[in-house]
């Protein structure tokens, strides 16, 4: 067995700017339902898979795509929390409602992240792809705390 193959299937693809798939981000914002119908009776019940027109199975794809990589970045602590989750967005939001932290924390993170940005410095040995690196990682900090760093 190649095992360039059997490496590929222990971990999700890499973006890499050529596979960005905005329509399966798309399921993480707006969210996915299993297509429906309505009986006899008026009811509205899931379609068996078998009656899913095309459109139906690409977009249940997407959504599909969105929750595996969702799946294959947490760790086990966190996978327990989402394991029935049938939704990317459902996944998602559990994830985010465990991780945010109160507003109090937050702005105790981004003080020190203002502070490590103030006090950042380019060493007299380091690339300046290693400093752009550290000024990147604290920028992302920031974003992700919701303070972005302007350029």
């Amino acid at each position: 067995m190649d095992t360039s193959l059997a490496n590929a299937a222990l971990h999700p693809p890499v973006l890499d700017g050529t596979n960005y798939n905005e329509r399966a981000c798309q399921h993480v914002i707006s969210g996915w339902t299993p297509p429906k119908r309505i009986d006899e009776d008026g009811d509205n019940l899931i379609k068996p898979e078998s009656d899913w027109t095309t459109e139906e199975v690409k977009v249940s794809n997407y959504n599909s795509k969105a929750l595996n990589v969702i799946f294959s970045s947490v760790d086990m602590n966190m996978f327990s929390l989402i394991t029935n989750c049938t939704s990317a967005k459902d996944a998602w939001e559990i994830l985010q409602r465990h991780c945010e932290s109160s507003e109090s924390v937050r702005r105790t993170k981004l003080r020190m992240i203002t502070s490590r940005f103030e006090n950042l410095r380019m060493e007299e040995i380091e690339t300046i792809t290693d400093y752009d690196r550290r000024l990147r990682d604290i920028a992302n900090e920031a974003f992700s705390l919701g303070d972005p760093i302007s350029n």
